[in-house]
């Protein structure tokens, strides 16, 4: 049974090692998978990563403060519960309270790294296998082995120093086509002879409601009082076709309401720069699938986002402005 381990940072990846090696020893039949650890010499790193999150019935997610709002982790979540139609996926939160878990994370059922948190965790793995341990042995297992576990987490150092490691964006972009790929491949096996009526006529209807909905946005953006919510409002519109695009949206709008005039100029700008690249990116079209649909809902999304930041970047500063 395959079990994709999600990192990202130098902690959360000695965690996430720490479990690929601590696993096997309770649930014989199971085999974890990390980056960085199980890809060969030779092989391509993102069509690696790209063909276990297709192979992995579930998902391990190492989560720390460091990478509580990191957008790999929520494109790998997100990744991971779209391509694993039977399987579970369970943020494991290191150095975290569960009510540390907002946003889109907080809609999978997260366990605590202690002992009863990781009880949860190797039950929930034994319970979807179809080789099943019992849990007798189980619950035998887990404390006896305990140890072995606590001992390589407890030296992971308590703090990131200030060199670490940030992937480059094309990396990121790369992996996240690859990774994707699955699923678009089996949306274009879904021909309009192999749907259902409802299906197709839902379909068509979005195709006419859409452009319409994208025109109203691009008027909103214009009015004054709109605020972050435009962000919110493009991240449903978006959600179904570009799930991780919504997701950055929703992580944007937060930083946006959440932080000081300088951290929402430089979200905004971030995104401006990100979508800006991904619209111009080869990878983005392997990304739509080639669909003519997509392409044109996403080709909207900078031209509202032009209208819509400098409107938000005057909102916010203005707000501040009173607030003091």
């Amino acid at each position: 049974m395959k079990v994709f381990i999600s990192w990202s940072g130098k902690r959360s990846k000695a965690l996430a090692t720490a479990l690929r090696d601590w696993l096997p020893m309770v649930l014989q039949y199971v085999e974890p998978w990390v980056s960085d650890k199980d890809i060969s010499a030779g092989e391509r790193w993102a069509q690696a990563i790209a063909g276990e999150l297709e192979a992995s019935n579930f998902g391990i997610i190492c989560i720390t403060p460091e990478n509580l709002h990191s957008e790999w982790i929520l494109f790998e979540s997100g990744a991971l519960s779209k391509s694993m139609l039977d399987a579970k996926v369970i943020p494991l939160l290191f150095g975290l309270e569960l009510s540390d878990l907002s946003g889109p994370l907080s809609q999978f059922q997260a366990q605590k790294m202690e002992q009863a948190g990781v009880v949860e965790v190797v039950r929930s793995i034994n319970k979807i296998s179809q080789t099943k341990t019992s849990e007798q042995i189980v619950n035998q297992l887990v404390p006896a082995l305990w140890p072995h576990l606590q001992t390589a987490i407890e030296s992971i150092p308590d703090s990131v120093p200030s060199d670490k490691h940030m992937r480059p964006h094309h990396e990121i972009l790369e992996e996240l086509v690859t990774g994707v790929r699955g699923i678009n491949s089996r949306m274009r096996e879904l021909e309009p002879e192999s749907m259902d009526r409802e299906q197709a006529y839902r379909r068509r209807r979005l195709t006419r409601i859409y452009p319409r909905m994208l025109e109203e946005m691009g008027m909103i953006a214009m009015e004054e009082g709109g605020g972050p919510l435009q962000l919110l409002m493009l991240a449903g519109i978006y959600r179904e076709d570009f799930p991780w695009m919504a997701e950055v949206l929703t992580e944007a709008y937060r930083e946006i309401r959440d932080g000081s005039p300088d951290i929402a100029e430089r979200t905004l700008l971030r995104l401006r720069r990100m979508m800006k690249h991904m619209m111009h990116s080869k990878m983005f079209f392997e990304l739509s699938g080639g669909s003519k649909h997509f392409m044109a809902m996403a080709e909207e999304l900078p031209m509202i986002l032009e209208m819509a930041i400098p409107r938000m970047m005057s909102e916010k500063s203005q707000n501040n402005e009173k607030d003091e």
